[in-house]
């Protein structure tokens, strides 16, 4: 009814203008808004249990249970059962007081998102004149009963304690994720959440905001299948919680400076020098009352400049020419310093104010990104000054009202506004005079340094969203916890890419094509603005009984692109020789309906089987909806044109895991996964041919995948000073295609590569993969953490002169990798502040991983073709071309810190 609605508030406006676009947008917006339905991502966790009398063992009717510091509590039954609903994570104490008993205080209760902690109270009763409480620690449970599928909860006290200083980092540490690819699928189909806000850049598929470890209370990574309150993601759920302004006064900061020490000077250049700082990182989070009653703040910035450990060599400047040209060999005219290639730098601010009282909460959070980075290019590694500066700015508002009108249910609106900001060029002034013709500099050999010239592109993007949410969620018994949903986003994409040409033939006068243009083997000056719409909602149920725990959801998802596509594909070059030379169709809208299931079967208290199936959907990021807007389509016979299709389908999985909790021996457990997805509708490319002979690729649709796999994971909890888990993963990823330009890449060559009839391994097929965590200390005290990871070689193709003229696309395996992390901090207390020294250690062993390959020796060095090379006109060697660092993972990295709190 709600979408029915919505068409007809567009039929009302029928120019197409921005405004009335915008117009009928918001009015779509509100109206879902005032629907009745729901969406409230997770946020917060329950509590339950039972209050008895000590001797008796009978219940104690009554008793009340108050979480410490907040207005949550509860009041037990007439069975002694009470249940706290929508606890934000972290951890707690628990008060539990009745007449005629000493109050019971339990300390370290642990809340998590999504899930049930069980705390029972045996409280003892009151003596005449005795007044002493009881104090109690919480036993954290060793297997978590009500968890349906595979989820890591990571703290900010783990956070603290492990060798990360990134989200990414600690998202590449859990098990089924490889390189940034959850379980097989891959990158950009993983749906980032911050407070229940999604964060995710819908222009890629990347996330759009960098959440510091400082700002994070608690982190979820869902790897397996998720419930249906999650949607657009079809690998996992990011899942962060920030923390909230504390009622007392506190200060945190650090500062540590570091430098890169490795013994592969053969390789990294430009590092041996132990004299000077290559990173520096700043951080600072106040928190404390604002003395407004009820008003609290929390803030952190953090300031980080790295140079890289990617160097060039200044053989060339910018102007200078091919080393032969025209009459003889030309004389370069560069300093021979070196140059940092990918050197980046890191600003951002979280700030949030909290206002409570009793059944009410407001909160207003902003998120503030500053990068500068580039990329090395090995190809300009002796012009470094010749390639582009990368910008990102990210800011994230947004507005929470929450409303808990009984213990037992809430109620909350959100709206947020996020804008993705990305710039690259090499200038600020897109007529600066220091550029020059992109195409000097090029050499005439192969296996040759670019030798002066300049990258002439420049790119302005912005991704603006709009979105809001209205949530209800209540635990309507002890058995049955209902929420409804629903999400409306409205997005403004706007996307600028433009290249250097030359005004003339005979002499390079600096000029861009016009707009909409593209000029074959050029450049090109594309520009739009689009605004898609989406909109969601669902349905959960969470079934809770001592025999089984159910998690139940339907969800509906619906898109709008607004954009419009050819009719005639075979002519979109608008010839009006032919039919329908101008005659356009609306994209149509497309819905989703998404069955989730997931249940929890608990044979003991120390063990539990699960089991959980789902439909999970997505639309292909808007990159490639929009690419070539105009639909231009170069002429000629050659394949050069690519075509956005704003009518694509939402891609698909089908996802099963079932899984094993046990307890092996007092605080060790072992949790086992087997899980099975099917890929459909992945992005590929087809090939059109138009009416005049012209070919151009587009994306539709075409691509599947099939993923299997096992994780085992062992996990000793902290005990005598020692915490340890291991997990290991072995997984068999494979389809029809790695990259959805593979189509069009194949179709680069004559004859065109014959395209896969048959399944083959996906690039980030790692068969094994296996990550150590551990911890040796007190964290109140000192502590070493230790992270080892192994994985073994990723499929690559093998050239076809080594296969004998036979391709069989990643039919080889490069060398395995491993990586050793650490982290050492000692806390001092020092006239009443704690002051924390740390060291940190990344890649500690100096391991020189082969992440990139030759396709003809399956290594990083080495390179058979070379004996096709010829002659070099140029200064390099055949050798150093082939040396090319940024196929091996970074070098040792020291950072040395301290830290002060109060």
């Amino acid at each position: 009814m709600v979408f029915l609605i919505k068409h007809k508030v567009m039929d009302m406006f029928s120019k197409n203008t921005h405004q009335t676009n915008k117009l009928s947008q918001m009015l779509f917006f509100l109206i879902l808004l005032s629907s009745s339905a729901f969406l409230y991502a997770g946020q917060t966790g329950k509590i339950v249990g039972k209050i008895t009398d000590s001797e008796t063992k009978e219940a104690i009717v009554g008793a009340s249970v108050v979480i410490e510091g907040t207005y949550l509590g509860a009041a037990a039954d007439i069975n002694g059962n009470y249940i706290i609903a929508n606890v934000p994570p972290g951890e707690y104490r628990l008060i539990v007081s009745c007449v005629g008993y000493m109050k019971t205080t339990v300390s370290k209760v642990m809340i998590k998102i999504d899930l049930t902690t069980t705390i029972n109270v045996a409280m003892t009763m009151q003596k005449v004149n005795l007044t002493k409480e009881v104090f109690v620690t919480a036993e954290r449970p060793l297997v978590q009963k009500d968890l349906t599928s595979t989820s890591a909860i990571v703290t900010s006290s783990d956070i603290k304690m492990m060798p990360v200083e990134s989200v990414g980092q600690l998202v590449n540490l859990q098990a089924g994720v490889v390189n940034g690819h959850f379980r097989g699928g891959r990158s950009g189909e993983v749906a980032y959440l911050v407070d229940g806000i999604p964060v995710t850049d819908v222009f890629n598929g990347g996330s759009g905001l960098q959440v510091e470890p400082s700002s994070i209370r608690q982190m979820e990574v869902i790897s397996g299948t998720f419930n249906a309150e999650y949607g657009q993601a079809m690998s996992g759920v990011v899942n962060t919680v920030t923390q909230d302004g504390s009622n007392k006064f506190e200060v945190n900061a650090n500062a540590y400076v570091g430098n890169k020490f490795t013994t592969h000077s053969d390789i990294f250049q430009n590092l041996a020098k132990l004299n000077r700082i290559e990173s520096r990182d700043f951080q600072i989070g106040i928190s404390g009352p604002t003395g407004l009653s009820g008003l609290t703040f929390f803030t952190t910035g953090r300031y980080f400049k790295d140079d890289g450990y990617l160097y060039g060599k200044r053989v060339y400047n910018i102007k200078d020419t091919a080393h032969f040209y025209k009459d003889g060999p030309v004389i370069p005219t560069g300093d021979g310093s070196f140059v940092s290639m990918n050197p980046e730098w890191h600003n951002s601010f979280n700030g949030k104010l909290t206002y409570s009282l009793p059944g009410v909460k407001i909160s207003y959070s902003f998120f503030w990104n500053d990068n500068h980075n580039r990329y090395y290019d090995h190809y300009f590694s002796w012009t470094p000054d010749g390639i582009m500066n990368h910008y990102q700015k990210n800011t994230v508002h947004y507005l929470q009202l929450t409303h808990i009108p009984t213990a037992s249910t809430i109620q909350s609106l959100k709206v947020s506004y996020n804008i993705y900001d990305f710039r690259g060029f090499l200038y600020d002034d897109m007529y600066d005079a220091n550029y020059i013709d992109p195409q000097k500099g090029i050499p005439t050999s192969g296996y040759t340094f670019r030798q002066g010239g300049n990258d002439g592109g420049r790119y302005y993007r912005t991704t603006t969203t709009l979105l809001g949410q209205y949530s209800f969620s209540s635990q309507l018994n002890s058995h049955h916890k209902i929420g409804l949903g629903a999400e409306a986003k409205l997005h403004t994409i706007f996307n600028h890419s433009l290249n250097i040409v030359s005004q003339r033939d005979e002499k390079f006068v600096l000029g861009y094509p016009a707009e909409g243009a593209i000029i074959a083997d050029k450049g090109s000056n594309i520009i739009y603005t689009k605004y898609p719409v989406e909109g969601s909602a669902y349905i959960q149920d969470k079934i809770e009984y001592d025999i089984m725990i159910i998690n139940a959801g339907l969800r509906f998802d619906y898109f709008d692109p607004h954009a419009s596509l050819p009719a005639d594909l075979r002519n979109p070059t608008k010839n009006t020789d032919f039919p329908m030379a101008n005659v356009f169709n609306k994209a149509t809208a497309k819905t989703q309906i998404s069955p989730r299931l997931g249940a929890s079967f608990p044979i003991t208290d120390q063990g539990i089987i699960r089991f959980s199936y789902g439909h999970f959907f997505q639309i292909p990021s808007f990159e490639r909806l929009y690419t070539n807007p105009g639909y231009i389509v170069l002429p000629g016979g050659s394949l050069s044109s690519v075509l956005g299709n704003p009518d694509l389908k939402a891609q698909k999985t089908v996802m099963y895991e079932i899984g094993l909790q046990q307890v092996l021996f007092n605080s060790l457990t072992l949790n086992l996964s087997f899980y099975s997805r099917d890929i459909r509708n992945l992005l590929g490319m087809e090939i059109i041919n138009t009416y005049e002979g012209f070919k151009y690729a587009r994306f539709i649709n075409r691509d599947y995948g099939n993923v299997r796999g096992i994780i085992l994971t062992v996990e000793k909890r902290l005990s005598d000073f020692f915490s340890a888990k291991v997990d290991y993963t072995y997984q068999i990823a494979e389809g029809n295609a790695s990259d959805p330009y593979s189509v069009y890449n194949n179709n680069q060559t004559n004859p065109p590569v014959e395209e896969s009839k048959q399944v083959v391994p996906l690039d980030w097929d790692q068969r094994h993969t296996l990550n150590i965590s551990m911890n040796v200390g007190r964290q109140d005290d000192w502590n070493v953490g230790l992270i080892f990871q192994y994985g073994s070689g990723f499929p690559y193709t093998e050239d076809s002169k080594v296969s004998q003229g036979v391709r069989f696309e990643n039919g080889g395996i490069k060398p395995s990798t491993f990586n050793v992390d650490l982290r050492a901090d000692k806390k001092f207390d020092i006239y009443g502040y704690t002051v924390n020294a740390f060291v940190l250690v990344y890649n500690i062993l100096d391991i020189k991983n082969e992440y990139g390959v030759y396709a003809t020796t399956g290594r990083a060095n080495v390179d058979l073709n070379t004996k096709y090379a010829g002659t070099i006109n140029g200064l390099n060697t055949i050798e150093q071309y082939i040396n090319n660092p940024s196929m091996y993972s970074g070098p040792r990295d020291i950072r040395l810190g301290f830290g002060i709190a109060f």
